[in-house]
């Protein structure tokens, strides 16, 4: 198993002690195309393996000109890819599973990316429903536990259940803990040793041994207690 974290910068690569980079891109919220491009030389340069997480980038936008905008830069941070790219699943926009032109202009998109680099599906946008979306889509999955949470799923049980060609598929873990409202959002603190996400890990590795674990905290300062708990569950 390789454990991760993720990062923004170049001028972050090599602060942990990691087996894995995962470069977020957060769109209008940065960084840049170029910046990304940046990072992924830099972790090329110095040997670590890294993969692309796009988070606000639609693959199901079917407006003319914002298609062909997310398109362009989509399949662009696929050929900067190593191991490949994360993307979320997705709703339409009041929330509902998507259905019709939506739902065939992801798949389209999907097909597209995994021509060019691996592509690994998160549950994000509508966690409770997952199952459904990962049914519909084909190919490798990350399965973020801290969403699991924070959507209501007490994600041990989640875990447990998982069916076999789900498990199989399961390429990434998202590390991070549901512990009340920060900066907007209920998830990504640090890890305890004894948090349900920590326990819902324990009880992976009990059904699966090959897949990558990436922290996503918040806290920076805080990510090598975080890293310490899971070296020490996966002993």
């Amino acid at each position: 198993m390789r454990l991760g974290t993720r990062v923004m910068s170049k001028d972050e690569i090599g602060r942990f002690s990691v087996d894995l980079i995962q470069i977020s891109y957060w769109k209008r919220f940065g960084p840049t195309l170029s910046e990304v491009e940046e990072t992924a030389f830099r972790c090329r340069e110095q040997g670590v393996p890294y993969v692309i997480h796009p988070v606000f980038t639609p693959l199901s936008e079917t407006r003319t000109g914002l298609k062909e905008e997310n398109l362009k830069e989509l399949t662009t941070l696929a050929r900067m890819a190593d191991l490949g790219i994360i993307v979320h699943d997705e709703t339409l926009p009041d929330g509902r599973r998507l259905t019709g032109e939506p739902l065939a202009q992801y798949q389209r998109t999907l097909t597209l990316l995994s021509n060019i680099c691996s592509c690994s599906i998160e549950n994000a946008n509508n966690t409770p429903d997952i199952d459904w979306f990962w049914g519909e889509m084909e190919g490798s999955i990350t399965l973020d536990l801290g969403h699991f949470e924070a959507s209501g799923i007490d994600s041990v049980e989640k875990v447990r259940s998982l069916p076999d060609e789900i498990l199989q598929r399961v390429d990434y873990v998202h590390l991070h803990r549901k512990n009340g409202e920060h900066s907007g959002i209920v998830d990504h603190w640090p890890l305890t040793e004894d948090c349900r996400e920590v326990q819902a890990l324990r009880e992976l590795l009990r059904r699966k041994k090959d897949f990558s674990v990436i922290l996503e905290i918040n806290e920076i300062d805080r990510i090598p207690e975080s890293l310490a708990i899971v070296k020490k569950v996966c002993r």
